[in-house]
């Protein structure tokens, strides 16, 4: 059995699609757990409405109020309650790519000598989908898939919870663990979710950067220093000032040029 969590906070704009994303899915041997951090608008009303609508496709639903520490210490939390042997965290505003993804990946499939599996992941910026550029061969260097791509044995997750002294890059600071344990990942070759840019990772350049040197660090990674160091962050300061200022068409051009640069293609539905 799989186990797909969802933290969320003052999701009311975008949990149904979340949720209804989950209720989709053609493979039906999962539960779902939703973490709420206890919202203060709709989105508990509108949890709340799927309940019996979960119940019916024979799928247990469990939702989780209670205010945490932040979306680690929810996913830490929510860890606790799930009862699969993999566990996905497909959290608010996020979406599995479509209705076969949990079928496509584990329907007759033998997963027993894999630690984690992961797949793509498409993002959704001015209207278009691009690839996330998947790249585990780089794990030391950055982010090496997006962790709603992922799914984990529960037994982990447990053993190494996410760290909170990193708030933003927790998870990266997970996969990094888990590839110094020697645990194997699978590709599973499968579009398994749709994120939007605009999560906390994606907005706040300068910090998701120097919270990944200092978790690299920690892990006895060498990172950028002195006259490199201080490049870099010029460079994400002035990338920051552009988000934060240029008209959307700019912005557009230049995330055009950007994506050709990296390679990064382009994903039709």
């Amino acid at each position: 059995m799989i186990s797909v969590i969802t933290v969320c906070y003052n999701e009311e704009e975008h949990i149904n699609s979340t949720i209804r994303s989950v209720f989709d899915q053609s493979y039906t041997d999962f539960e779902y757990i939703i973490k709420d951090g206890g919202s203060v608008d709709g989105t508990l009303i509108k949890v709340k409405r799927w309940e019996k609508v979960f119940e019916s496709k024979g799928i247990k639903f469990t939702v989780i109020s209670a205010a945490d520490k932040g979306i680690y210490d929810a996913m830490n939390t929510a860890v606790l309650s799930a009862e699969g042997e993999f566990i996905n965290f497909m959290n608010g505003g996020d979406c599995f790519a479509s209705a076969g993804t949990l079928e496509k990946i584990f329907k007759d499939k033998d997963h027993r000598g894999a630690d984690l599996i992961y797949g793509d992941t498409v993002e959704e910026e001015f209207g278009e989908l691009h690839y996330f550029r998947k790249c585990p061969e780089l794990i030391k260097e950055r982010m090496p898939f997006s962790h709603q791509s992922v799914f984990v044995r529960r037994e982990l997750l447990l053993k190494y919870p996410f760290r909170m002294k990193y708030p933003i890059a927790a998870d990266y600071d997970f996969l990094l663990t888990l590839y110094e344990k020697g645990c194997t990942f699978k590709d599973s070759n499968t579009v398994v979710a749709k994120v939007t840019k605009d999560g906390k990772s994606s907005l706040r350049l300068k910090d998701t950067y120097l919270e990944s040197l200092a978790l690299r660090k920690e892990h006895g990674i060498a990172v950028p220093e002195g006259a490199a160091l201080k490049l870099k962050t010029l460079w994400l300061d002035i990338k920051q000032f552009g988000m934060d200022h240029f008209p959307d068409g700019l912005k557009y051009m230049i995330r055009k040029v950007q994506r050709k640069m990296r390679g990064q293609k382009r994903y039709y539905t």
